[in-house]
């Protein structure tokens, strides 16, 4: 029985995404209408610094108008049931989910002992934990405003597309959450008085106030924001290397610290990629359009610029209305 309750929350964590990489473009309004392109992993983008200029620049408008497209592919994804291919992925992601869910426990005990044994290595963890958690936000606004002050047009349209694939990603990892119902490792569970893996389903109340394990947040959101800097710089093979390391280091330190189970991590390390993938792959397509002529900008952009003024007390953020 309790294999059928793993398999169903697993499956229904899988099938929201298991379609972001493969389905039929549907960008809002006029994009709509475009059929036959398509957004796969396979898709060829353009990522040399002379592709992002004013024309495809990430404005308000841009921002928010990509953002709720995002929303509308990764909701509706699982719909595109002629997908053979999308499904099959599904199918064995979920197998392999379901997989590591069985080792859960020898690797939270290895994990444990591995901490017990090195004193030094749980201020290493909490410190890189911070980085994936509370510390990622501002990494986001350092590099935007690096990229505003030396005009880097490519290096700040990169992390408006990490922003969205960190809003949409923490809005399904929030919701999944929900739906499954899990303790943490250092949680007891009151019935046993032993830490369970279990999936207990939606709205379970979490004991000591804390929320689902499944999955983990700091994996997701890791995940994807490495996703989008490795697609966009794919061509300085150290970005991806950097920032894989980095996600990786971030999502096994929370095993490490004892929060979560390694299924925890693997799903939230999937659903991040899927979210990098398809945000990246949505502004692309948008890109695409606008340097063909197919969709045009409106008149009366809104952007955000930041500008350093000496006299007026050094960096300045702003919005810019800009008639065309």
């Amino acid at each position: 029985m309790r294999l059928v309750v793993r398999f169903i929350i697993v499956f229904l964590f899988i099938t929201p995404f298991i379609g972001f990489a493969q389905r039929t473009d549907t960008i809002i309004n006029r994009l709509d209408s475009l059929k036959k392109q398509t957004d796969t992993t396979g898709q060829h983008n353009q990522t040399e610094p002379s592709f992002y200029d004013e024309r495809t620049s990430m404005d308000a408008r841009v921002f928010g108008t990509l953002l709720l497209d995002d929303f509308k592919q990764q909701a509706l994804s699982p719909l595109d049931i002629n997908n053979k291919r999308a499904w099959l992925t599904g199918a064995t992601l979920v197998g392999a989910t379901i997989g590591i869910s069985f080792v859960d426990k020898p690797i939270q005990r290895w994990a444990s002992g591995l901490r017990r044994g090195n004193p030094t290595l749980g201020n290493y963890s909490k410190t890189i934990t911070d980085i994936g958690g509370v510390y990622e936000v501002g990494t986001f606004a350092g590099i935007a405003a690096y990229g505003f002050i030396f005009k880097n047009p490519k290096l700040r349209t990169t992390t408006a597309l990490a922003t969205q694939a960190y809003i949409t990603s923490t809005f399904w990892s929030t919701l999944f959450k929900t739906l499954s119902g899990r303790l943490r490792p250092h949680d007891i569970d009151a019935n046993s008085t032993m830490n369970s893996s279990r999936f207990h389903g939606p709205f379970y109340t979490i004991p000591y106030g804390s929320n689902s394990a499944f999955p983990s947040g700091h994996a997701t959101l890791a995940f994807a924001a490495a996703r989008v800097y490795a697609m966009e710089y794919k061509n300085v093979p150290a970005i991806p290397i950097i920032s894989y390391s980095m996600a990786t280091l971030v999502s096994f330190s929370r095993i490490i610290e004892n929060r979560h189970w390694a299924t925890d991590i693997f799903a939230g390390a999937l659903l991040g990629l899927a979210c990098g993938t398809q945000v990246v792959n949505n502004y692309h397509r948008y890109s695409r359009l606008i340097r063909t002529g197919k969709v045009k900008k409106k008149k009366g952009d809104i952007s955000l610029n930041i500008q350093y003024m000496p006299g007026a007390g050094g960096l300045m953020p702003g919005l810019v209305y800009k008639f065309r």
